[in-house]
């Protein structure tokens, strides 16, 4: 009972841990691509396996204390994954008050203006702002997408829009998520941060992985369908933790 109590409650909390980092940030990930009524009986069935591992474990308590107790631990650890996970759903992924700025008006005025730089280049209007919280930045919205935190931008989102200067994007010094879809975009050179950890450019003519030495902390990459025609220039990238490169030239 305490072995398959181990068993059930670590793959558990490790399915959660996943769930709460790369399932949610990450657009490609299987959680990402599944409907949204599927969260609740999700959490329902991970309830109930979480109250089964804890009922085995506390049956094999009396054979294997040890295993026990580390089923339990990871149920009780697990759980409390499991209560984050619930209350962002039952709040719909909603920040908590005051985390995020859903208007311009604490915006630093240089960032207002670099801003309003890379609106105008796209063919657009503040005024077209949908403003987000982070974990939303892949969704598609009309106009562009942004996120601000206590004055600052720290998050990004054209899709089909024009972006011929990169430029003013690094006159945002808290800029740390930047995802271009479809922005015609071959050249990276002109974009220097090392504030961004997170660069999604799916759908341009980027063919070199070299023109992204601009942003040396990235941690979260996608280029898919671009121009790549090998992975050169990926190894200078050395916290990257996740990268997607499918649908280039080399890949195919």
């Amino acid at each position: 009972m305490a072995y398959k109590s181990l068993l059930l409650s670590f793959c558990l909390t490790a399915f959660l841990g996943y769930a709460l980092t790369v399932g949610l940030t990450d657009p490609n990930s299987p959680l990402k691509k599944m409907p949204e009524w599927t969260a609740i009986p999700m959490l329902v069935v991970l309830f109930a396996l979480y109250v089964l591992a804890a009922w085995w474990g506390f049956k094999g308590f009396g054979e294997h204390k040890i295993t026990a107790l580390l089923s339990l631990g990871f149920c009780a650890f697990g759980l409390g994954l499991y209560a984050l996970g619930f209350v962002m759903e039952i709040g719909n992924g909603k920040a908590t008050p005051g985390q995020f700025d859903y208007d311009f008006s604490r915006l630093d005025p240089a960032e207002q203006a670099a801003l309003a730089q890379i609106v105008q280049n796209a063919g657009l209007q503040i005024q077209d702002a949908t403003f987000s919280e982070y974990w939303r930045m892949a969704e598609e919205a009309a106009g562009f997408r942004i996120c601000v935190q206590k004055g600052h931008v720290i998050a990004l989102h054209f899709t089909g829009k024009p972006v011929p200067d990169l430029a003013p994007f690094s006159k945002l010094p808290q800029l740390s998520y930047l995802y271009l879809d479809n922005c015609g975009l071959n050249d990276m050179t002109a974009l220097h941060s090392e504030k961004i950890d997170r660069l999604e450019l799916p759908n341009n003519q980027i063919s070199d992985l070299n023109t992204l030495s601009g942003c040396p902390n990235l941690g979260w990459l996608t280029l898919r369908n671009n121009q790549l025609s090998s992975e050169a220039g990926i190894e200078k990238f050395t916290k990257l933790v996740s990268k997607d490169l499918r649908e280039n030239p080399f890949s195919k």
